[in-house]
């Protein structure tokens, strides 16, 4: 009996257990990946929470904040890239401390974060387009941040920063869309610390790994 390359590449996965092996760590790592850039990009959820607190913004008005806040994602973790090129480099031989580091850092700033939305702070009111594009800024901050690591850790190469975008975009109409009520502040924290824990699972994972991640 003759088999396809389907039919063959699957009794390998089914059958020869490196293969299975292999095939199950790849599917992890990109689960991983997927996690991280969720997580990353949720800084925008809060804030978007705030923006229309009375629902008095029309359909296209939240379109276009939310869609504001996903390409600062992706542009923060750009320049955040680029601000690493200039001396990443440096740490070629203990990059993956390194890095470690840099996203621990993130995780940090994001559980201290949580707290703080607990408590009824970084929620803010839309009064004017100054004030929005501080706030953009300001929920791009560890986006930049982790954005210096691309040059050793860049989830999807290229695509990083536009997964971010999407992210960011996706999280903001959640945030937008929801009542800003006590129910659903106590949900931002617990997803802003979820998305704490994500990021230093997925450094230690980097960390204790020899380029799996």
């Amino acid at each position: 009996m003759r088999y396809g390359w389907r039919e063959l590449s699957g009794w390998c996965i089914h059958h020869d257990p490196f293969v299975s092996l292999l095939y199950n760590f790849k599917a992890l790592k990109y689960l991983l990946y997927t996690l991280f850039i969720a997580a990353l990009a949720y800084n925008t959820f809060p804030l978007a929470l705030g923006l229309n607190r009375d629902h008095r913004n029309p359909h296209w008005l939240n379109m276009i904040l939310a869609a504001t806040f996903g390409l600062l994602q992706g542009v923060m973790y750009h320049l955040g890239a680029l601000l690493g090129d200039t001396f990443m480099y440096l740490f070629v031989i203990r990059f993956k401390w390194v890095v470690f580091g840099i996203l621990v850092a993130v995780s940090i700033r994001m559980l201290l974060e949580s707290v703080k939305i607990r408590r009824g702070a970084r929620l803010f009111s839309f009064d004017n387009y100054i004030k929005f594009l501080i706030m953009t800024v300001a929920a791009g901050i560890n986006t930049l941040i982790a954005g210096m690591t691309a040059m050793y850790f860049q989830p999807f190469g290229a695509l990083m920063p536009l997964l971010l975008v999407i992210a960011g975009f996706g999280w903001s109409i959640a945030g937008v869309s929801m009542n800003l009520s006590r129910i659903n502040i106590l949900l931002s924290s617990a997803l802003h610390l979820a998305s704490s824990i994500a990021i230093f699972i997925v450094a230690l994972v980097y960390m204790l790994t020899s380029q799996w991640l």
